[in-house]
């Protein structure tokens, strides 16, 4: 079940927003605490297309994707492009593809003012701003806590980037660690709007869960944007194939 979903939403069809303007708020608000990097890679958007050695150890591209920062993108995109563009974006169910959906020839981000958390904090800490602040953690947080802060942080050190806001370095390293920045995610997302009746009742039949907290693009697209009949027709097939949905 990949490749891209036709007729997602009639072309032209109004919406209202996702989020609301407080939450959308508080998501910039912890978006503004990551510091700025400047870029001077020679092959732009190379960290937006996974290589075959990251492909075969399951990394994938814009993940973790928390709810409340997949709707900030719907949002974005309903805005910002032509109903074309929009049913293609919103249409891609490959859960984990080789190419970010939103990378565009050039190498640029075509929703740079909304890309997620995970893509804010690539390359941010470099590799002995990593190892002390793992080590100043220990004895402080649990030890899975700082592992999973290693095994990440150590995977996105990037020696291209340039961090412009120094000032920020050091709070943003701690929230990394604690996981501060992801629990904040996921409070908002328990606030927004959930499924409707049809996608809850799958999604509680297939998988036991109320609601995904965090998946990827074109899984959260497989469950919310997908039309109804598809979800009840060929979401269990979709999830037993998925490996990333919480």
């Amino acid at each position: 079940m990949s490749g891209v979903l036709l007729q997602i939403a009639p072309a032209g069809e109004p919406h209202g927003d996702a989020l609301s303007a407080p939450i959308r708020e508080r998501l910039e608000a912890l978006y503004d605490r990551v510091p700025d990097v400047i870029c001077g890679c020679d092959r732009p958007g190379q960290c937006c297309w996974l290589t075959e050695e990251e492909m075969a150890a399951e990394f994938a591209t814009m993940y973790p994707l928390y709810t409340v920062e997949y709707l900030n993108i719907v949002d974005y995109v309903r805005r910002h492009f032509d109903p074309n563009r929009q049913a293609e974006y919103l249409g891609i169910i490959e859960e984990r593809p080789t190419r970010c959906p939103f990378l565009t020839e050039a190498g640029a981000c075509s929703i740079h003012p909304v890309r997620p958390l995970v893509c804010r904090t690539y390359g941010v800490l470099d590799r002995e701003q990593v190892e002390k602040t793992a080590l100043d953690a220990k004895g402080e947080l649990p030890g899975d806590w700082i592992r999973r802060f290693l095994f990440t942080e150590r995977q996105t050190v990037c020696p291209h980037t340039r961090v412009v806001q120094p000032e920020k370095v050091a709070a943003h390293a701690e929230a990394m660690v604690s996981s501060a920045y992801e629990r904040e995610l996921l409070r908002m997302g328990q606030e927004v709007e959930g499924l409707d009746g049809v996608r809850q009742r799958v999604l509680r039949e297939v998988t036991d869960l109320k609601w995904i907290t965090r998946w990827t693009w074109g899984g959260f697209n497989a469950l919310m944007r997908a039309p109804a009949e598809w979800v009840k027709r060929h979401f269990a097939d979709y999830w037993e194939a998925a490996f990333l949905g919480e």
